[in-house]
């Protein structure tokens, strides 16, 4: 058995087949296949046409927590929004 790589019509590597390359075996519709026996590739690699290229990680910045000064004000400026609708 060896590795196959399963591309969609991103080029982006969908998921990693083993496949013996003989049997009977069709790729899922609108997808290629391809030998990554001795290559390096993983899922979510780009498929260049020549190679394959890790993507590059995405960050996702930390969500800061506010303040209790911060919650101070914000519980504040509501207060002063919920008077003035209550008072009309």
């Amino acid at each position: 058995m060896q590795r196959y790589a399963l591309i969609n019509s991103q080029n982006i590597v969908e998921n990693i087949a083993f496949w013996d390359g003989v049997s009977e075996w069709t790729p899922p519709k609108n997808m290629i296949c391809i030998n990554v026996e001795n290559i390096e590739c993983d899922i979510g690699s780009i498929y260049n046409g020549y190679t394959f290229v890790k993507p590059e990680p995405v960050v996702i910045a930390p969500i800061l927590q506010p303040t209790k000064e911060e919650l101070i004000a914000q519980v504040n400026a509501l207060t002063a929004q919920i008077k003035a609708l209550t008072q009309g």
